[in-house]
C-alpha cells in the first residue's frame, strides 16, 4: 500500500457514517403522556390503527421524484423522476427498476449496484415529490368513484400526505347513513395480495385519535359502509365533522294531516339560510333534516293530526319497506329528542288522523314548532274592521277583538259568539264577554284556533233604536206629504 492510499483510507475511516435513508418515527397520539410516571398511571390509551410493517410504508412508483445522494460522488447524485416503466438511470450502472420498493429498499439496492465503484458504500434516497395517488372510494359517500389526488410538496424533502378524511372530503363527504366507525381501506401488500385496514373515525372525533386518519398510498381502495340498522342515525359529532359535507339535500314526501302535502327537498348548509315553507321547493337551513323540520316546511300539522302516531317509511339495504314510528307528544311533553328522527333521502312521512283527540292537549300542540306558525280567525258583525285576521297560535279571544279595532257602539259586548270546527267535523258554540281587560284563561278568554269564527251581534237596545229609526224613516215621507196637504 503506498502512502497516498494509506492516508486516504485513514481519512475515510474517521468520517462519520450517515444513515442511508430516513427512518419513520412512531406516531404519538395527541394527549398521550410521555413521562414514565404518566405512562404507569391509570391513563386510558387511545385506540390506534395498527398497520403491518410491510403495508404501512410508502412504495415508489412511476412519477415519483426522488433525490439521490451518493457520498462524496456528486456525479452520481441528483434528482430524478421515476420513468413510466418504473426505472431510473445512473451513470456506471445504467437503468435500474425501483418501482414497488420502499425508500429504504431503494437505497440498499443502489448501494449494492454501485458497490464495485465506491470506496464508501453510502447512498441516501429522499422522496421530494410524490406521484399523484390513484385511489377509489365507494359506499356511503356523496360522490363515489375513483380519484386522482396530486400530492402537495412543502419543500425539498417535506411533503404533505393525503389522509383518509381528505379523500372523503374530495368524494363530497359522508352520507347520513355512513358508519364512520368501521371504514375499510384495501391496500396492495408485497406479493400482490390485498389486505384490509380498518379505521374508526368516530374515535377520532370523540377521543382525538389522529392515528385513525390513515395516510393513503397509491392504489388504495376505501369502502365506507352504511349503518347496519336502517333505523339508526349517526351521532351528532359526525354531522359537524370536517369530513361531513358543508351542504347536502334530501328528497322526501309528506302526506296525511299536514297543511300542504307532497314532495319536498330539504337542504342542509353549515352557513344556514332562510327556511322556505313551500311544497316542492328547497328549504335551506343550518338545521339537520329531521321530522319536525319536514312538518314545519309542510305548513305544520292540522288539528286532526295524531302526533303520537307519525310513521316514517324507509327503504332498507335490500329494498325492503321499514316503518319507523315517532311519538311527537313525547317530544313536547318530556323533551325526548329521540322522537325527532333524522330523515334520509327517499323517506316518506305519513301523519295519521287522531281517532280520539284530547282537546286539553291542543294548546301545547299549537305551540310546537311543527304546528302552523300562524292561525286565521274570521270576525264578523259589529266590529270596526271586520274580516279575516292572522294571529299567532294560542292567541286569546280578546286579541282578536283588539285586532279588528274593537267593537262598534251598537255591539252586544256581553254576548259575543265563538264558533269552532272540531277535529271530528262537529261545530261548537260559546258565548263570551268581550272584556279586553280579562286575563287569558280557557273559561272567559280562551285560546283561539285556526279557522275560528267570532260573531258580534247588535245589542238589544241598539236593535230597538235601529228598528225605531227604520220605522221613522219609513213613515217620514207620509208625514211630510200630510203636512203639505194640510197647509193647502
Amino acid at each position: 500500500m503506498n502512502k497516498y492510499t494509506y492516508l486516504t483510507s485513514l481519512v475515510l475511516a474517521t468520517l462519520p457514517i450517515f444513515p442511508s435513508s430516513t427512518t419513520a418515527q412512531p406516531v404519538v397520539p395527541l394527549g398521550t403522556p410521555t413521562t414514565p410516571a404518566a405512562l404507569n398511571s391509570n391513563f386510558n390509551p387511545l385506540v390506534n390503527v395498527t398497520l403491518p410493517e410491510d403495508i404501512g410504508k410508502y412504495t415508489l412508483g412511476a412519477g415519483d421524484g426522488i433525490q439521490i445522494a451518493v457520498f462524496n460522488v456528486p456525479e452520481l447524485s441528483g434528482t430524478q423522476t421515476i420513468a413510466p416503466d418504473g426505472t431510473i438511470t445512473l451513470a456506471l450502472i445504467g437503468g435500474i427498476k425501483i418501482s414497488g420498493l420502499t425508500i429504504e429498499e431503494t437505497a440498499r439496492l443502489l448501494e449494492k449496484k454501485l458497490a464495485p465503484y465506491l470506496v464508501r458504500k453510502i447512498v441516501n434516497v429522499v422522496l421530494v415529490q410524490p406521484r399523484p395517488l390513484n385511489i377509489a372510494i365507494v359506499g356511503e359517500v356523496n360522490r363515489p368513484g375513483t380519484r386522482i389526488i396530486q400530492a402537495s410538496s412543502t419543500g425539498s424533502s417535506n411533503t404533505q400526505a393525503t389522509t383518509l378524511t381528505s379523500a372523503i372530503n374530495l368524494a363530497g363527504g359522508v352520507t347520513q347513513q355512513a358508519d364512520v366507525s368501521n371504514i375499510q381501506v384495501s391496500r396492495l401488500a408485497p406479493g400482490g395480495q390485498r389486505r384490509i385496514i380498518k379505521a374508526d373515525l368516530l374515535n377520532l372525533l370523540r377521543q382525538g385519535d389522529i392515528n385513525q386518519d390513515l395516510k393513503l398510498l397509491d392504489g388504495d381502495s376505501i369502502f365506507v359502509p352504511g349503518l347496519s340498522d336502517p333505523t339508526a342515525t349517526q351521532p351528532r359529532q359526525v354531522g359537524a365533522a370536517s369530513f361531513a359535507p358543508d351542504t347536502f339535500s334530501i328528497q322526501i314526501a309528506v302526506s296525511g294531516e299536514v297543511n300542504r302535502t307532497g314532495p319536498q327537498t330539504l337542504t342542509y348548509s353549515r352557513n344556514g339560510g332562510a327556511l322556505v315553507s313551500a311544497v316542492g321547493q328547497t328549504a335551506v337551513s343550518n338545521l339537520l333534516p329531521t321530522l319536525t323540520r319536514a312538518l314545519q316546511q309542510a305548513g305544520g300539522i292540522t288539528q286532526r293530526a295524531d302526533v303520537r302516531n307519525i310513521k316514517i317509511i324507509r327503504s332498507g339495504v335490500g329494498g325492503e319497506r321499514i316503518v319507523i314510528n315517532a311519538n311527537l307528544w313525547e317530544l313536547i311533553d318530556k323533551g325526548d329528542l329521540a322522537q325527532d328522527i333524522r330523515l334520509i333521502d327517499g323517506d316518506s312521512v305519513v301523519v295519521s288522523i287522531a281517532q280520539a283527540p284530547n282537546t286539553a292537549e291542543f294548546g301545547q300542540i299549537a305551540k310546537a314548532v311543527f304546528s302552523p306558525s300562524v292561525i286565521n280567525v274570521r270576525v264578523v258583525g259589529e266590529a270596526k274592521s271586520p274580516g279575516t285576521i292572522t294571529l299567532t297560535p294560542n292567541a286569546p279571544f280578546t286579541e282578536a277583538i283588539a285586532a279588528v279595532g274593537g267593537l262598534t257602539s251598537d255591539a252586544d259586548w256581553r254576548s259575543v259568539e265563538l264558533y269552532r270546527i272540531n277535529p271530528d267535523g262537529s261545530l261548537t258554540q260559546r258565548k263570551l264577554v268581550a272584556n279586553l281587560s280579562s286575563p287569558a284563561n280557557e273559561d272567559t278568554n280562551p285560546s283561539l284556533r285556526d279557522r275560528d269564527v267570532i260573531v258580534i251581534r247588535t245589542s238589544f237596545g241598539a236593535s230597538l233604536l235601529n228598528s225605531a229609526q227604520k220605522a221613522v224613516n219609513l213613515i217620514a215621507p207620509f208625514i211630510t206629504l200630510s203636512n203639505l196637504f194640510n197647509k193647502n
